[in-house]
């Protein structure tokens, strides 16, 4: 069952006809009636990939025509780089934490034939992850908790309660792979690269997922919860779709073969293209007996290709669906879930996995949710 009812999004956001959005700058609602500032365009992009999740919104009101300046102390308290934001949207008296992150760049624009404005751009924890660059040994013994060491640095403990209130790192298959015994054959170390991009590489070695829900960093399996988010039909809120599956690049077996330099013999895995891709068996015979074969020198033990052998499996799956579409603003619509797309008749109705939303709210289309999904075949 769907964790999210449209009848009961419905009667909480009252038909959906008055969209709000709150926007804290270090606490102060710079979209309330206080501000005396006028918000508007409110883009947020949100993901479960590695990129970062980005919002941005423009403040208008903010430019004395008279005097051709802008009004800084109306809006300095909002627009300093570094503070912290947080994002909510909703309609009438109800909204939901969509995003938080702090604020990275500011541009103040003045166009020919516009109103002058300044556009405010945030991004989430990984913004700052990116800043850093070190040259390092950890003390973890695998990934996952070498991904745990980095979060508890001072930097980001001191993001606590304001950025970050949650960090759910999930163990990766390395887990107790060395004993202490062999501490000094093997080591975790950081080679210039920054906290983020260390923390991208560990992700992508095991097929993992790294992105933020609000104010939760999250480091997991990838596409490893099932939760179907809700259901859309085009009764409930389906503005437009494009759903589009290819069998391009798909191949009936994946076999990954490494090295095990200690035995000197060759390390393999084989894993099978299951699922369904279409009503009858023409699809399917397009890509039987078709092989994929990866060299992988990082491989040095059954258990390495058995766990790259799936990874790889799984993202080659997850090409055969895509899904772009557009639905009345739903706050509740964020990556990380599944989304159930239904009442469109066979193959179109399925179940996809939510990679990116993008929530726009402005005057002249009011709340629109973008989503982009992926579904590994049909239902």
């Amino acid at each position: 069952m769907a964790k999210h009812q449209f009848s009961e999004l419905q009667e909480r956001y009252e038909n959906f006809k008055y969209p709000i959005v709150v926007i804290n700058v270090n606490n102060k609602n710079i979209a309330g009636k206080d501000s005396g500032l006028v918000v508007n365009d409110i883009d947020i992009d949100l993901s479960s990939g590695y990129e970062a999740s980005i919002a941005s919104f423009h403040i208008y009101n903010s430019f004395n025509v008279r005097e051709s300046k802008y009004l800084f102390d109306s809006i300095k308290d909002f627009i300093a780089i570094g503070s912290n934001v947080s994002i909510s949207a909703g309609y009438s008296n109800a909204a939901t934490n969509i995003f938080c992150g702090v604020i990275t760049k500011v541009n103040f624009l003045f166009e020919r034939d516009g109103i002058p404005y300044v556009r405010v751009t945030a991004m989430d924890v990984k913004g700052i992850m990116m800043a850093s660059c070190y040259a390092q040994q950890l003390k973890a013994m695998d990934y996952g908790s070498a991904v745990k060491e980095i979060f508890e640095r001072a930097a980001y403990s001191k993001l606590t309660d304001k950025t970050i209130k949650k960090i759910t790192v999930i163990d990766t298959p390395d887990k107790g792979k060395y004993d202490e015994q062999k501490q000094n054959d093997f080591s975790i170390e950081m080679v210039n690269e920054s906290d983020y991009e260390f923390i991208v590489k560990a992700a992508k070695k095991f097929n993992y997922e790294f992105f933020t829900h609000y104010d939760e960093v999250i480091f997991r399996p990838a596409r490893s919860n099932t939760d179907v988010i809700m259901d859309i039909t085009p009764a409930t809120g389906l503005l437009e779709f494009d759903v589009e599956y290819d069998v391009t690049g798909l191949v009936e077996e994946i076999e990954v073969r490494g090295m095990d330099t200690g035995k000197g013999k060759v390390i393999s895995s084989k894993t099978k293209f299951s699922n369904k891709i279409s009503e009858g068996n023409k699809a399917k015979n397009l890509i039987s007996n078709s092989r994929k074969v990866f060299i992988d020198p990082t491989v040095k033990s059954q258990s390495d290709a058995d766990t790259r052998a799936k990874a790889l499996m799984q993202t080659m799956s997850f090409r055969y669906g895509t899904l772009s579409c557009a639905v009345i603003g739903i706050p509740e619509i964020v990556p990380g879930f599944y989304m159930g797309l239904s009442e469109l008749g066979t193959a179109v109705s399925n179940n996809f996995y939510i990679s990116e939303t993008r929530h726009v709210i402005n005057q002249e289309d009011g709340y629109i949710t973008y989503i982009r999904g992926q579904a590994s075949g049909l239902l």
